[in-house]
């Protein structure tokens, strides 16, 4: 009898067993990244890591965790604090990487992701929605959703679950791997110049994120070539001699998005180039860019579409082509159209607004007041329902300028 029982349980407990893996297997990276769902993610940190992750936040010192999103829990991941002007000891900005101690361990086939504290950003949701339309432009952008993150169990706020720019991402968007992916890191203002032929000043400037242990000269050399090309004084030769190492098409049509989106950090930055990858498939020298952090977007509804245009070398040279400049005409037009269509912009910011209202209020970390939220939404929305309007005529003016 007794064994009869227990061959009877067997079956139940395993299929019991096998049910709840294969719930928590179904979920997938497009229900974490669902930008209609406030999701919820729990840290738990060792209370003296978490003070030493506080008292350094300005270091990158990784620290244990474990990290649960729904029914999944993964244990012993890594966390670091993360971000520029947007570090602070209060409302950690975080990075998260799943198989830093633990080797081969993943989330939901990620190796890592980012926790964004949405520090600079009084709307919460004006990043999110930039990356939107660049998905809506058809060009690819790490993608974003929203949580309330605990850590031991206290509330610390909203945050932006940004998925990591690294060869997963490559993989997703472009189907390929093995390519050579550069995180630019602003030091000081770049506008594209030469900086000679020395290698250090470019791997000072673009962080490898791919093939980090291979030789300098194998990582960098075709980016010191990049810039060199870009500053040749020939323009006979400058097209043919540039093209063989980076996408101008691709260049034009991430400036022109960048430019609609009034984006003050960006490609044609107030301080220079910021806020980019770079990056080349493998056995070329040809490099394209991703965006990133596009929490200084919107910032005007009138931004002027040349704005900084003569001080970036490489925008300002391929402008003087005139298929180059017809294009960025054209992208910029389509940008305006795109946004204006169905109301899709406003609409957006709405929606994201909306969804992430309550857990902002709640948010008592956040460096701005519930009323400053309210008036940086209310500016996001006055941006949508004005700037397809602007952008039309003033492309339609440039045009018939001679």
């Amino acid at each position: 009898m007794r064994h009869r029982r227990v061959t009877a349980i067997g079956p139940i407990l395993v299929c019991l067993l096998t049910c709840a893996s294969a719930g928590a297997h179904a979920q997938t990276t497009a229900d974490l990244f669902d930008r209609n769902t406030v999701h919820e993610i729990r840290l738990y940190v060792n209370s003296r890591e978490l003070q030493q992750l506080r008292n350094h936040y300005l270091e990158d010192t990784y620290y244990t965790a474990d990290f649960q999103w729904r029914s999944i829990r993964v244990r012993n991941v890594a966390i670091r604090s993360r971000g520029g002007a947007s570090r602070n000891p209060s409302k950690p900005a975080l990075r998260v990487d799943f198989n830093r101690f633990t080797t081969g361990q993943t989330f939901l086939g990620m190796t890592a992701v980012v926790l964004d504290n949405v520090w600079q950003d009084g709307t919460f949701v004006a990043e999110s929605t930039a990356m939107a339309f660049f998905e809506r432009m058809g060009q690819a952008a790490p993608r974003e959703s929203f949580c309330r993150l605990f850590i031991n169990n206290v509330y610390h706020g909203v945050y932006a679950i940004v998925e990591s720019v690294n060869g997963d991402f490559v993989k997703r968007v472009l189907g390929e791997s093995g390519g050579y992916l550069f995180s630019y890191q602003y030091h000081d203002p770049f506008y594209g110049e030469y900086l000679g032929d020395e290698l250090a000043p470019y791997q000072r400037l673009f962080e490898a994120q791919t093939h980090e242990l291979e030789a300098a000269t194998i990582l960098y050399s075709p980016i010191r070539d990049l810039f060199r090309e870009v500053n040749h004084p020939d323009d006979a030769v400058w097209r043919d001699r540039v093209e063989q190492y980076v996408d101008l098409p691709r260049f034009i049509t991430h400036a022109a998005i960048d430019v609609f989106l009034a984006e003050n950090d960006g490609i044609l930055g107030a301080s220079g180039m910021n806020n980019f990858y770079l990056y080349r498939p493998a056995g070329s020298t040809r490099h394209r860019l991703f965006p990133w952090d596009k929490d200084n977007a919107f910032v005007n509804p009138q931004f002027d579409l040349l704005t900084r245009a003569d001080e970036n070398v490489l925008f300002r040279r391929a402008m003087a082509y005139a298929d180059l400049r017809a294009l960025y005409w054209q992208v910029l037009e389509e940008c305006a159209r795109s946004a204006a269509e169905d109301g899709w912009l406003e609409a957006e910011i709405n929606r994201a607004s909306a969804l992430v209202d309550t857990a902002v209020r709640q948010d008592s970390r956040k460096p701005f007041s519930n009323d400053e939220f309210e008036q940086g939404v209310a500016l996001l929305q006055q941006f949508a329902r004005r700037r397809s309007n602007f952008v039309l005529q003033e492309i339609d003016k440039l045009r018939r300028t001679p």
